[in-house]
């Protein structure tokens, strides 16, 4: 896997954001719109891997790895 440098920045926070998955050629994307008209992308990566990416300890299944850092 290519390993590249993410460029990190706050996002706008809010209701009815509009989402679409497409499938590009690196992986697929997830394309966020505003209610301003702002868009927003995503690159999918496992969830495992961004779950430790952010620091959950590397015990566990996927799902418990996510629910230590997401709290929805």
């Amino acid at each position: 896997m290519e390993a590249f440098k993410m460029k990190i920045s706050k996002k706008r926070r809010g209701f009815n954001l509009q989402m679409k998955t497409v499938s590009g050629q690196k992986g697929a994307y997830l394309f966020l719109r505003t209610p301003y008209g702002s868009y927003h992308t995503f690159l999918e990566v496992a969830a495992r891997d961004a779950a430790r990416d952010c620091g959950a300890p590397n015990k566990g299944n996927t799902r418990q790895l996510c629910k230590r850092i997401c709290s929805f």
